[in-house]
């Protein structure tokens, strides 16, 4: 293929992406004229590329967007239906979904057959910064499992403080509070 082919060939897929004549011309180093010149010589090729092209990008957004509401529908149904209370728990889902997600998004590149090698590094880089979101989800849902039993620690702790102090306040001595501490509220 020549050089005029190639350059072409951009432009046809350029317009087709949605960029005008101008800003063709940039990008390729070619006269705005020579492009309406080839663009006039294909008839409709230029045209039709561009609306095959936006039926594409309508549908791949009309696929986003009912994988999205699916998504949410999962994870209201498995959220509803396990009685998750926990933020801990809600992120389980999550991360189960982006696992999801992710084993989707390998199946694809493996059937695309990417010869692009650009378009490779930045599907590696959109698997790295999933596997990255991943990672960090699973820690922020560690985090709040943490804290939550840290704060339930923490208030039974204090509930022991009071009850014993109303124990002692009620007749009883020190020992006794201190049974009904530990053996009733679990703290020491």
């Amino acid at each position: 293929m020549g050089k005029r082919a190639e350059l072409e060939q951009q432009a046809i897929e350029q317009y087709a992406g949605g960029s005008e004549i101008p800003q063709i011309s940039k990008e390729l180093g070619v006269s705005e004229n020579s492009l309406r010149t080839w663009k006039k010589r294909a008839g409709n090729e230029w045209d039709e590329a561009r609306a095959v092209c936006r039926k594409g990008m309508l549908a791949s957004m009309e696929d986003v967007g009912s994988r999205l509401r699916r998504s949410r529908e999962i994870a209201a149904a498995l959220g509803g239906q396990a009685g998750l209370q926990s933020q801990g728990q809600m992120g389980q889902v999550v991360n189960e979904l982006l696992r999801s997600l992710l084993f989707d998004l390998t199946a694809k590149v493996q059937t695309a057959g990417i010869l692009d090698g650009e378009e490779m590094a930045a599907t590696i880089d959109q698997l790295k910064g999933l596997a990255l979101t991943m990672h960090r989800l699973e820690g922020a849902a560690n985090l709040n499992l943490k804290r939550e039993a840290e704060i339930r620690k923490q208030a039974i702790t204090d509930v022991a403080d009071v009850v014993e102090k109303a124990a002692v306040q009620q007749g009883m001595n020190a020992e006794q509070a201190a049974f009904w501490r530990q053996q009733v509220l679990g703290v020491q």
